[in-house]
């Protein structure tokens, strides 16, 4: 008789870091795991609860601060996220984080590419096997995509309609610059219309967006940069770069700054 199990539904993000390959070739490995080791540390503090005052506006308040936003696992360049729960405020803690993240590792000059689709996922961490729609959706979204940014899947806009809905509606203009809705370019040579999270958000970087990206003759590799810049002019014609407020702002939406200055400081540019 087959045991009858619910398997649970969960958002789940696929992350791959661009260019890992040739680091591999060209650093000596021991130097390379101990960065990345210490970039992984350094995000920890992403995914949990910020420390605040009842003045101090903030997301999910309610939530433990000894229990991370979300699951994360790494292998090798690919970092797998998994929502604690199957609701709304499970999803969007995910969001947050990812977005974090992606910002986190552009600043150290590598870069994610990533998809994030909800459904069904079998997990067993303790031997490490995991199962499912969700992350084979995520994978997939992932590895179809030819620029440097993470996208959506249309499985998460349609089991949480409500959010996305307001984004439309732009009834409330923080969420929808967070999950900025772009044709993203595939490698087909298409384009999908879909809502991504936008690293470049409320990023403030020192020399300039572009100091971000760094120089190479391989054509695949421009095409990527090409069409990321192509989506950051996309939304900085928009002029909602930044919120000038930020007292007003949660804390875990605040500036992210990237430089040698101590923060705060202007931002080097306006792409």
């Amino acid at each position: 008789m087959t045991e009858h199990v619910d398997i649970p539904m969960r958002t789940v993000a696929f992350l791959d870091i661009l260019g890992f390959r040739d680091k591999l070739l060209n650093t000596p490995l021991l130097e390379l795991a101990r960065d990345y080791e210490q970039r992984i540390r350094d995000s920890h503090f992403m995914n949990r609860r910020y420390d605040s005052t009842d003045q101090t506006p903030t997301l999910f308040r309610d939530h433990p601060s000894n229990v991370p936003w979300c699951a994360q696992y790494v292998f090798s360049d690919s970092i797998i996220l998994v929502s604690r729960d199957e609701d709304i405020m499970s999803c969007m803690k995910l969001l947050l984080y990812a977005w974090r993240l992606s910002q986190l590792f552009m600043g150290a000059g590598t870069p994610l590419r990533g998809g994030i689709a909800y459904g069904e996922l079998y997990q067993n961490p303790d031997i490490n096997v995991f199962v499912g729609k969700a992350l084979a959706k995520a994978y997939e979204l992932e590895g179809c995509q030819n620029w440097i940014g993470v996208s959506i899947d249309a499985s998460v806009v349609e089991r949480f309609p409500a959010v996305f809905e307001t984004i439309d509606k732009d009834e409330y203009p923080i969420l929808n610059d967070l999950l900025f809705e772009y044709p993203v370019p595939l490698k087909d040579g298409t384009t999908k219309s879909l809502k991504t999270l936008n690293w470049r958000w409320n990023l403030v970087v020192e020399k300039g967006t572009r100091s971000l990206f760094s120089n190479s003759d391989d054509p695949k590799v421009v095409e990527k940069v090409g069409n990321t810049l192509k989506y950051l002019e996309a939304f900085v014609g928009r002029g909602r770069l930044y919120v000038k407020d930020q007292s007003e702002l949660p804390v875990e939406l605040r500036s992210w700054y990237i430089g040698a200055k101590e923060p705060p400081f202007e931002h080097g540019d306006d792409l």
